[in-house]
């Protein structure tokens, strides 16, 4: 069983989870979720059930934006603000976002199947 959310409050906290030797003993598929704010709080129950549906899946939540660097912004979110989660595969890849307009659990399912090649 691992940590399927993460509260991350540092930049090292993000490095952990995002570089290459992740703190598990298996190479976690992990949808980084940004900010705080009304959609995200609503989301984030739902990242979590989704997570929870495969011991592999972790949600990585970043509340401050500002934590991540503006290149690690760029490769997970570009320049789009409607999305507010990106997942990466295990070979830390982005494979998905995921959208304010479509937070349910199945979005997020979606989404972390699309990173586990489902």
């Amino acid at each position: 069983m691992g940590p399927w959310l993460v509260d991350v409050q540092t930049e090292d906290g993000i490095e952990n989870w995002l570089g290459e030797n992740p703190p598990t003993p298996y190479r976690p598929v992990v949808m980084v979720v940004r900010g705080d704010s009304d959609v995200i709080r609503e989301f984030i129950p739902n990242a979590l059930d989704a997570a929870k549906l495969d011991e592999q899946r972790v949600v990585v939540w970043v509340k401050d934006p500002s934590l991540l660097a503006e290149e690690r912004i760029w490769g997970l979110f570009a320049d789009d603000h409607d999305a507010v989660a990106a997942v990466l595969n295990e070979d830390r890849e982005l494979a998905a976002r995921v959208y304010s307009e479509r937070i349910e659990v199945s979005d997020a399912a979606f989404a972390f199947d699309v990173a586990q090649g489902r």
